[in-house]
């Protein structure tokens, strides 16, 4: 990629994600949830920079991180001792990320983080931010790359293809009945 290009696309993403940083601050002021972590900082990373990765979808981030918040949350009620919890929680989200095909390594942060702060949350403290937020970051995912990128993110790059097979006729390339190909 040429400089002038790439430096043009460092730039939209710098803008973007201090953008999307700003709206989750505000969203946290706003409702006191938990939007703004850093497993949901790595996922916008990867939102923004590789919309491409298989990892960037949005049945990843968003199912990840479900996933690994419920995990986590039952974790810390049904198992007493905190450092075997955690260590149960971590290993069944990763499990289960890949059974599931939801694996989002942003989300894998979760348990830790979870039970390095469960002291004085109920369960409903992490598993509404996390939809609020990976909701919201997909959705601006969307945006950014439709109106900066022209990517069509979750669908991948604009296709020319598709507008290039309805300017021309079906089978336009096929001879015409009755003449031979010459």
């Amino acid at each position: 990629m040429h400089l002038k290009h790439r430096l043009r696309d460092a730039g939209l993403a710098g803008i973007a994600g201090f953008v999307a940083v700003i709206c989750l601050s505000y969203l946290k002021h706003w409702t006191h949830f938990m939007v703004l972590s850093a497993p949901m900082g790595a996922s916008l990373v990867l939102l923004l920079l590789l919309p491409s990765a298989p990892l960037s979808r949005p049945k990843n981030v968003i199912l990840g991180h479900l996933l690994t918040t419920c995990v986590a949350v039952a974790g810390l009620e049904l198992i007493p001792d905190p450092l075997l919890g955690l260590g149960f929680c971590f290993g069944l989200s990763l499990a289960l990320m890949v059974v599931t095909d939801t694996l989002h390594p942003p989300a894998g942060a979760n348990p830790i983080l979870i039970y390095l702060s469960a002291a004085h949350l109920s369960p409903l403290d992490f598993i509404l931010p996390t939809l609020a937020g990976t909701l919201f970051m997909v959705g601006f995912a969307s945006a950014y790359h439709y109106v900066f990128t022209h990517r069509r993110y979750p669908f991948g790059p604009k296709s020319h293809q598709g507008e290039q097979a309805k300017a021309k006729p079906a089978d336009a390339t096929a001879p015409a009945l009755g003449r031979p190909d010459k």
